[in-house]
C-alpha cells in the first residue's frame, strides 16, 4: 500500500504534465493498451478457463477501467478539478457500503468513523467548491461509485487469474471499452512531455500499480485497503509543491491532519487496547504433582 500510495500520488502531477498536448481519454487509452502488450507473456500463461472468470474479469474491465476512466475523465472537462477530488473520494464510504451488501467482510463502527473524518480533511485538503456544474459532479460521484465497485469485485470474485495477467485482461477489456471516445492521437510523436508521463502511468501505476492493488485488496479486505487511499492527496500535494511550486494553505494543512487521523482511526489504530483482569488466585487446594 506504501508504492501504491506513493505512485499514484505522484501520478496526479505527473498525468496533470502529460495530457497538457493531448486528450485524457487517448491518454488512457493508450496507457491501458500499452500495459496489456506488456502483459502479454503474462496472459499467455494465465487466461480464464471457466465462464465465471472470463465474465469477472469483464465485468471489472469495463467497470473498473473503461467505465471509471471515462466517468472520472467526463467530470474533469465539466466541473471543477478540486469537486471531482472531493466527491471521487467518497469511494472508500460507497465500498464500505458495497461491503455491507455482498456481505463479504465485517465493518466496524470505528471504520466509518475514521472515513468520515479522513473525507473532512478531503474536503479541506482540496478546497471544494460549490461552483461546478452540477452534471459534472454527478460525474464525480459516478466515478467514485465505480471505482468502488471494482475493488469490492476485486475482493469478491477472486478469479483464478491473478497479478499480471489479471491486470493485462482488464486492461484490453478497459481500452476496447474506451474505443468509442478516442480519437488516437499519436502520442509518441508529442515529445518527451506526453509520452514520459505516460511511460510512468503504464509501468508504475498500471503495471505495477493495479497488480499491487489486487494483493492489497485480497489480503486487506476492499474498505481497508480503500481507505488508505485517502493519503493519496497528501502526496499529490507535496509532488505540487516540490514539482510545480504549490503551497498548502493552513486551512489545507489542517486537512492534511485530519486525513491521517481519519485513516489511522479507520484502520483501528487509535482504538484503545484493553487487556484482561488478573486471575483470582484460587482458593482450591493444589496438588501434590503440581507443587
Amino acid at each position: 500500500m506504501a508504492l501504491i500510495v506513493l505512485t499514484w500520488g505522484l501520478n496526479y502531477v505527473v498525468t496533470k504534465i502529460g495530457v497538457t498536448h493531448v486528450a485524457p481519454v487517448d491518454f488512457v487509452f493508450w496507457r491501458f493498451l500499452a500495459t496489456a502488450v506488456i502483459a502479454v507473456p503474462w496472459m499467455i500463461r494465465s487466461y480464464p478457463r471457466t465462464r465465471r472468470d472470463m465474465m469477472g474479469l469483464i465485468l471489472m474491465g469495463l467497470i473498473g477501467v473503461a467505465l471509471y476512466q471515462w466517468l472520472f475523465t467526463t467530470a474533469l472537462h465539466r466541473t471543477l478539478s478540486a469537486n471531482v477530488a472531493f466527491l471521487f473520494n467518497l469511494s472508500p464510504l460507497m465500498t464500505l457500503l458495497w461491503q455491507r451488501v455482498v456481505a463479504s467482510r465485517q465493518v466496524g463502527r470505528h471504520m466509518w468513523w475514521g472515513a468520515l473524518t479522513a473525507l473532512a480533511g478531503v474536503a479541506l485538503l482540496a478546497g471544494a467548491s460549490i461552483r461546478g456544474g452540477f452534471l459534472g459532479d454527478l460525474f464525480a460521484v459516478a466515478a467514485a461509485l465505480s471505482w468502488s465497485a471494482f475493488a469490492v469485485m476485486t475482493d469478491h470474485l477472486r478469479v483464478s487469474v491473478r497479478g499480471l495477467a489479471q491486470t493485462g485482461w482488464i486492461s484490453i477489456v478497459g481500452a476496447v471499452g474506451l474505443i468509442p471516445f478516442v480519437s488516437f492521437q499519436p502520442v509518441w510523436q508529442m515529445g518527451p512531455a506526453t509520452w514520459l508521463p505516460l511511460l510512468y502511468a503504464i509501468l508504475l501505476v498500471t503495471v505495477m500499480g493495479l497488480s499491487l492493488w489486487q494483493n492489497a485488496v485480497e489480503s486487506l479486505g476492499a474498505a481497508r485497503a480503500s481507505l488508505m487511499l485517502y493519503i493519496i492527496p497528501l502526496v499529490a500535494a507535496a509532488a505540487g509543491w516540490v514539482f510545480l511550486g504549490e503551497r498548502l494553505k493552513p486551512l489545507e494543512a489542517l486537512g492534511a491532519c485530519a486525513i491521517l487521523v481519519g485513516v489511522a482511526w479507520a484502520d483501528g489504530r487509535l482504538k484503545r487496547h484493553r487487556f484482561p483482569p488478573p486471575l483470582a488466585p484460587s482458593t482450591e487446594p493444589v496438588k501434590e504433582a503440581e507443587r
